[in-house]
């Protein structure tokens, strides 16, 4: 793996951090300078964050049990994990 590939695959794995609003101070003006010149990052942020709107104005907010919530988060690890 090159520099630049191993920097895009630090960047995309950050794309959910920053959506979510939990990027440090640090890294913010990092990954938005990485991902305003590299296409394929780019691509995948804008996907990444056009999933998430989609997923917001379609689902109800419901409150559930936090074991929901952790077994429900530790399957979507294991997928994510998979590639």
């Amino acid at each position: 793996m090159n520099r630049k590939d191993n920097m895009c695959y630090k960047v995309v794995e950050k794309i959910p951090q920053y959506l979510d609003g939990e990027m440090s101070e640090f890294e913010i003006p990092i990954f938005l300078e990485h991902v305003q010149h590299c296409h394929k990052c780019l691509e995948k942020y804008e996907i990444e964050k056009n999933f998430k709107e989609v997923v917001k104005q379609k689902c109800e907010r419901k409150c559930v049990n936090d074991s929901l919530v952790n077994n429900i988060k530790n399957k979507i690890q294991m997928l994510l994990a998979r590639g």
